[in-house]
C-alpha cells in the first residue's frame, strides 16, 4: 500500500492540510518546511488516492472558471472539447462556471480577481494581452490556484500550461500558402486584432516570412480591429476603399463572417485570395461556397479538450502536465476536404 497524506504529515510533524498547502502550493508553509515536505513526497512517491478525492468532492463542490474575451467567435467549439472531459471525472463534483468578459484587460483582470475571491478550484482563460491581467493570473500563482491559458497565450503569468495553436508556425503558413495561390504575386491586407497575443504572433510571423522569403508579395495595408469603435465590417470597408487594387486577404482574428461580408460588398472578392483561421460552421459554410481560398484549423475542439484534461489531472489526481506548451496541429482546409 502507498504512502498516504497522513503519513507523510506524521513524517513532517505537520497537520495534513499543510501538506495538503504544499502539494496545491499555497501560501502559509514556511520555506524551510515546504522543502522538507516536498522532499518527503518525492522521496516516497506520494500519489493521491482517488477515491478519497471523490468522496471528499462529492461533498465539497470543485469549481472550474472558463475566462473568455466576448469577441471571440471560437468559444463554442472550446467549449464543446471541455464538456468531452467531464464525463471522464463524472464521479467528482465538478462545476464549470463560464465567464464571458464584454470589455477589455481592465474588465477580464477585474473578472478574475473576483472569481479568486469566490474561491475558485482552477480556471481555464483566454487572456487579453495586458500586463493588468498577467498581474491578476499571478495573483493566481500565489494563491495557489492552477489555470492554463488556452488558445492565446501569457507565457510570464505563471499558467500550469498552455493549449493552443502554434501561431509563429501558422503565419509562416499563411504566407506560403499566399505564394503558392499567386505566383505573379500581388499586395495583401490584413485584419487583425492586437489586444491578443496569440493574433499579434500571427501577424508578426506572416510579416517576417513575406518580407524575407515571397519578395513579389507586398504587405499594402493593416487594420487592427482594436483601434476602433467601428464594427468589423465598416473598418474592413474602409480599408478596401482606401487600397481598391488589393489582391488578397489575410484575416488573423474572429469576425471572420463580417470582414468577407465588406469585401463582398467592395466587390474586390470574386478576384481576391481570402486566407483565414479556425473552423466552425460559419467559416465552413465560406470556404465551401468559395469565398474564403483556405482556413488554418487550430483543431479547437482539442484545444479545448486538453486544457480542460489538464487541469482536472492536476486538480483530482495531482499530475502535473508533462510540459509547459501544449501546440494543437495546423490543419490546411480546403474546399475539398473542410467537411459538411
Amino acid at each position: 500500500m502507498g504512502v498516504t497524506l497522513q503519513d507523510i504529515a506524521n513524517m513532517a510533524g505537520v497537520h495534513k492540510s499543510t501538506v495538503d498547502k504544499v502539494i496545491h502550493n499555497r501560501p502559509g508553509v514556511s520555506d524551510k518546511k515546504r522543502a522538507e515536505i516536498k522532499a518527503l513526497l518525492e522521496k516516497h512517491h506520494y500519489q493521491p488516492n482517488p477515491l478519497a478525492r471523490a468522496m471528499n468532492y462529492q461533498k465539497r463542490a470543485m469549481t472550474i472558471a472558463v475566462v473568455f474575451p466576448s469577441n471571440i467567435d471560437s468559444a463554442d467549439a472550446l467549449i464543446a472539447g471541455m464538456q468531452l472531459v467531464i464525463p471522464d471525472f463524472s464521479n467528482f463534483n465538478i462545476r464549470i462556471d463560464r465567464r464571458v468578459v464584454s470589455g477589455g484587460a481592465e474588465e477580464q483582470a477585474e473578472l478574475l480577481r473576483e472569481l479568486k475571491k469566490e474561491k475558485i478550484s482552477g480556471a481555464v482563460v483566454l487572456p487579453i494581452a495586458d500586463e493588468k491581467v498577467e498581474l491578476a493570473l499571478r495573483e493566481y500563482k500565489d494563491a495557489g490556484i492552477p489555470f492554463v491559458t488556452m488558445n492565446s497565450d501569457l507565457k510570464d503569468s505563471g499558467r500550469l500550461a498552455y493549449v493552443g495553436q502554434n501561431m509563429i508556425q501558422s503565419g509562416r503558413l499563411a504566407a506560403r500558402l499566399f505564394d503558392i495561390g499567386m505566383p505573379k504575386g500581388g499586395t495583401i491586407g490584413i485584419v487583425t486584432r492586437r489586444d491578443l497575443h496569440a493574433l499579434r504572433e500571427r501577424e508578426s510571423s506572416f510579416t517576417e516570412a513575406v518580407n524575407e522569403h515571397y519578395p513579389d508579395l507586398t504587405i499594402a495595408a493593416v487594420t487592427d480591429l482594436t483601434k476602433s469603435d467601428a464594427s468589423p465590417y465598416d473598418q474592413t470597408r474602409k480599408m478596401m476603399e482606401e487600397h481598391p487594387d488589393l489582391d488578397a486577404l489575410f484575416i488573423t482574428c474572429g469576425d471572420v463572417p463580417e470582414i468577407v461580408h465588406a469585401a463582398d460588398d467592395s466587390r474586390k472578392l470574386r478576384s481576391m485570395k481570402v486566407i483565414c483561421y479556425e473552423n466552425y460552421p460559419k467559416i465552413t459554410y465560406l470556404v465551401k461556397t468559395g469565398k474564403i481560398d483556405c482556413t488554418i484549423s487550430g483543431n479547437l475542439e482539442t484545444q479545448g479538450r486538453l486544457a480542460m484534461r489538464l487541469l482536472f489531472e492536476y486538480l483530482v489526481y495531482h499530475k502535473k502536465p508533462e510540459k509547459e506548451i501544449y501546440y494543437t496541429t495546423n490543419e490546411i482546409l480546403i474546399r475539398e476536404n473542410i467537411g459538411d
